[in-house]
């Protein structure tokens, strides 16, 4: 019917370019589009103005072809989180401060024994070299007979006691009268105003007659809380 109307032969059909035959069609629309409008003029409507519509139907291959929309933007990529970071180290804790040095400290000097002490060391040992126990020697009661008798003091003589008037007084630190100082003396220690000879002698005389130095009546009074008498 398309060949007919465009007074072409059939056989044509297929050797048209595609670019003529669009041309073609969009002509024969817009023929179909007049007709249909010349025949409503025609029939039995009211008078009103013709109208006149043409088709404009545009090639197919002039038509514009549509914009393709922008692909949406990519989002950014998530920023990575932060590294963890290490947890500080701590200062290090300051040196302390080295400790002055102290000067040497000297060697504290052995105060030397009071002087009566030493005679009674020195006497102790001489007796424990000749035989005599150490249970029968107190140092301490010792040291009462001759605070008591002498005082401490090794020239010390007693010129007015019953011995002084038969012409024998006491003479030393633990007051010996001569006959007894020469019968208790030891070889060596004959000197009756040494202290050292003077206490051996009236140590010996002591432990002879009482049995030990501690059990002088005079030690053993004072000890008891009673007062000293001589021996």
């Amino acid at each position: 019917m398309r060949a007919a109307f465009l007074g072409d032969k059939s056989d044509r059909q297929h050797r048209v370019p595609p670019k003529t035959r669009a041309l073609q069609l969009g002509t024969a629309a817009a023929a179909f589009g007049v007709l249909g409008v010349l025949a409503g003029v025609g029939g039995p409507q009211p008078q009103q103005p013709a109208v006149q519509t043409a088709a404009v139907v545009t090639p197919i291959d002039q038509a514009v072809p549509l914009r393709p929309e922008p692909a949406a933007a990519p989002r950014p990529a998530a920023e990575p989180a932060p590294a963890a970071q290490p947890a500080p180290e701590a200062a290090p804790a300051p040196e302390a401060a080295p400790a002055p040095e102290q000067p040497p400290v000297e060697p504290v000097e052995q105060k030397p024994v009071d002087q009566i002490g030493a005679w009674i060391d020195e006497a102790i040992r001489v007796m424990e070299q000749n035989g005599i126990s150490r249970d029968q020697v107190d140092a301490e009661a010792i040291r009462t007979i001759i605070m008591h008798e002498s005082n401490g003091d090794p020239s010390a003589t007693n010129n007015w006691d019953s011995n002084a008037a038969a012409g024998t007084p006491s003479i030393g630190l633990m007051q010996t009268i001569e006959p007894t100082f020469q019968s208790f003396a030891l070889p060596g220690h004959e000197d009756i105003y040494n202290p050292v000879d003077n206490i051996i002698a009236a140590t010996r005389y002591a432990i002879s007659r009482y049995g030990s130095v501690a059990d002088v009546p005079g030690v053993s009074g004072v000890r008891s809380g009673g007062s000293y008498m001589g021996y």
